[in-house]
């Protein structure tokens, strides 16, 4: 028999670590254009300091991904500690 509750908080803790990766993605890509990186127009950077930036930038938009995958990680499990589909 299926726990409602359970079921009910792993899918919602699923669904908000999928938004919280759609995050990520979306402020990795702002961030890529804001620095001019994707169009090659970094305004007054050397190509080290655009690198530099860009790694710790990077990194930072790494961490964040990993804790959203996490979080998404922790629904799933939330659902499948639920129980089983329901037989009727």
């Amino acid at each position: 028999m299926r726990d409602r509750a359970g079921w009910a908080a792993g899918i919602t803790v699923f669904a908000v670590g999928v938004l919280l990766l759609l995050l990520v993605f979306y402020l990795a890509y702002v961030e890529l254009v804001a620095s001019g990186a994707l169009a090659g127009t970094a305004a007054g950077r050397t190509a080290g300091d655009t690198a530099l930036f860009l790694a710790a930038k990077g990194l930072f938009l790494v961490v964040l991904g990993f804790i959203a995958s996490a979080i998404a990680n922790k629904g799933i499990a939330l659902y499948q500690a639920a129980g089983g589909p329901e037989v009727e």
